[in-house]
């Protein structure tokens, strides 16, 4: 049966027939390609569910944390209101209904509590009878009617009002601090009341960094906007209660969605977490387009790695073809001859082994097809190469090298995208010693051609493997372009740089315009051509993106023909 089967493959893939070279020509291409679309196509899906689940964890986080603050500011406020209204003399003077005598003990509180801008005593009616500062036209008005009362007053303990406008000119949104005054009896002789500036209470919101046109707002346990960075205090009370997150976090659920905002009129990935014991809702918003800007940022990349990879592999799905109808041309004009029908048999039967195992090995690794390409390849110019015209031996030799940069480049796009995912295990390490374990590693030897330097570098907190690429990357740079120098003079050393240690790398190579400065920390940026110069592009980017994670900074220096410096630093670093 296995015979037969032989014979019915070779003789699709061999056949004259035209039908059934299109078959045997679409099989080699499902054959090579279907394995890369499908690796991509996971790939792709596996990391936009994990940059998702980033982008939605960091939201919450911010989230819970704003709540927690926010709670305990609410719990601070109280605690200053009873640490008012429990004053010895103030609570004998309330019971007394010496009303304007009490006030006097508290005259000091607006200048040592700026956010608390007006207090107040009420009876237990609700009626005011003495404020500071005081506004006359308020006096004797009864505000039972306030959320303050109905709070404080339903179990006569320390209460956080929603937001309201003050009765007061001039009007703007407060919420209010109300505390039962109670007599040595322990009867409630009144109520003090502090009315706080959302605006100076709440301030620091504005100053988290959500990302780009993100905020974080607050509502209290009506829905209503206590802070806002769209919404002026001073302004008409704004009612989100009919937006879905907000209902969400004054329910007491917490959670992460992307959200159509009603009031606002905008699609929005929207963090909410209640404030416990308070029933207020902290919501983080961004625009969904920018908070997923990075996500998409990512996942653009590995479509462009995928999309080489896959041209790649069609462009040997054709090579291959036409390698294949070459062969086929050849045999019939020396007559189809049995025996080398039968030979061809067995070849092919080999290159489905080989196949099947390069499929297997596409399934499991990023790299492999590139491989498995340059692979091929070699087998046809070892075992093929007379059979073949000139033009092909050309063209297998171009695949050969084109796989061999393009996995090349995938390494170091692999290894630049890892950087943004390995932690940084930052410890005291001595930059002169990683510098020489570099020049080791890229086989250095001071044979008169090329004098390196190492001088005697200042300790630093840094991580020791990824130090170690940043010099790896410049050092090899420096070798490269100062090879044609006579002798080539590398130095490594470190400067002051306003009591921070900047550490450079020197070589008399042939250096590069200023003007084109700009552009060389980008990916696939290059100032020389690759004829002269090997290289990726990457090397410099990776070195940018190292120095950034510790804080640090990375800069250059040269001159045509004149060589360069390339200088960084390392936030943290010690003498």
């Amino acid at each position: 049966m296995w015979t037969l089967a032989t014979q019915q493959l070779n003789n699709i893939l061999f056949s004259h027939d035209k039908g059934k070279r299109r078959l045997k020509n679409l099989f080699v291409l499902l054959l090579l390609v279907l394995p890369v679309l499908l690796i991509g196509a996971f790939s792709y899906l596996q990391a936009s569910r994990d940059l998702t689940a980033n982008t939605y964890a960091r939201r919450q986080a911010l989230a819970y944390l704003t709540a927690g603050i926010t709670k305990e500011k609410l719990d601070r406020l109280k605690d200053i209101g009873v640490s008012l209204a429990t004053r010895v003399r103030f609570r004998q003077l309330v019971a007394e209904n010496k009303w304007s005598e009490a006030m006097e003990i508290l005259r000091a509180v607006p200048k040592d509590f700026p956010f608390i801008e007006r207090l107040f005593l009420a009876t237990p009616d609700g009626t005011l009878t003495a404020d500071i500062p005081e506004v006359a036209n308020v006096r004797g008005q009864n505000f039972s009617h306030r959320d303050w009362y109905r709070g404080v007053s339903r179990n006569w303990e320390s209460y956080i009002s929603e937001v309201y406008k003050r009765a007061a000119a001039p009007q703007y949104n407060v919420i209010a601090v109300a505390v039962p005054i109670k007599s040595e009896s322990q009867k409630i002789a009144g109520i003090l009341v502090l009315h706080l500036s959302l605006s100076t209470l709440l301030e620091w919101t504005k100053q988290i960094d959500v990302g780009d046109g993100g905020f974080v707002y607050i509502v209290d346990q009506k829905g209503q906007i206590a802070t806002h960075p769209n919404f002026s205090p001073e302004g008409e009370i704004v009612d989100f209660s009919s937006v879905p997150v907000v209902r969400k976090a004054l329910s007491g659920e917490r959670g992460v969605e992307v959200t159509w905002n009603p009031v606002e009129k905008e699609e929005r990935l929207s963090a909410y977490e209640p404030v416990p014991g308070y029933g207020w809702g902290v919501i983080v918003q961004q625009q969904a387009s920018e908070a997923f800007a990075a996500r998409d940022a990512s996942l653009r990349r590995i479509l462009i790695a995928y999309g080489l990879i896959f041209l790649f592999a069609v462009a040997l799905a054709f090579f291959i073809l036409h390698a294949m109808s070459d062969r086929e041309r050849a045999a019939r004009e020396i007559g189809k001859l049995n025996e080398d029908l039968k030979q061809r048999a067995v070849e092919l039967e080999t290159a489905n082994k080989e196949l099947e195992a390069f499929s297997y090995s596409v399934s499991h690794d990023l790299r492999a097809p590139l491989r498995a390409i340059d692979g091929f390849a070699r087998i046809l110019m070892d075992k093929h190469l007379p059979q073949l015209l000139p033009e092909a031996q050309r063209y297998l030799r171009l695949v050969r090298d084109n796989a061999k940069q393009m996995g090349d480049l995938i390494d170091d796009l692999l290894a630049f995208s890892r950087l943004t995912r390995q932690s940084l295990e930052r410890r005291q390490v001595v930059p002169s010693e990683i510098a020489r374990d570099a020049l080791h590693d890229l086989g250095y030897e001071d044979n008169g051609r090329a004098h390196v330097s190492v001088k005697a570098l200042p300790s630093c907190q840094a991580d020791p493997a990824l130090l170690k690429q940043v010099f790896v990357n410049l050092l090899s740079n420096a070798l490269k372009f100062a090879r044609r120098r006579d002798p080539a003079q590398i130095e490594v050393g470190n400067l002051n740089g306003n009591g921070e240690p900047v550490y450079y790398v020197r070589d008399n190579g042939v250096g590069f315009d200023m003007k084109y400065a700009d552009k060389l920390f980008g990916v696939f940026q290059r100032l020389h051509r690759a004829e002269e110069y090997e290289g990726t592009g990457v090397g410099l980017a990776i070195v940018q993106r190292i120095v950034h994670r510790h804080g640090g900074r990375v800069w250059a220096e040269a001159e045509v023909n004149k060589g360069a410096t390339f200088y960084f630093t390392l936030g943290g670093a010690e003498r």
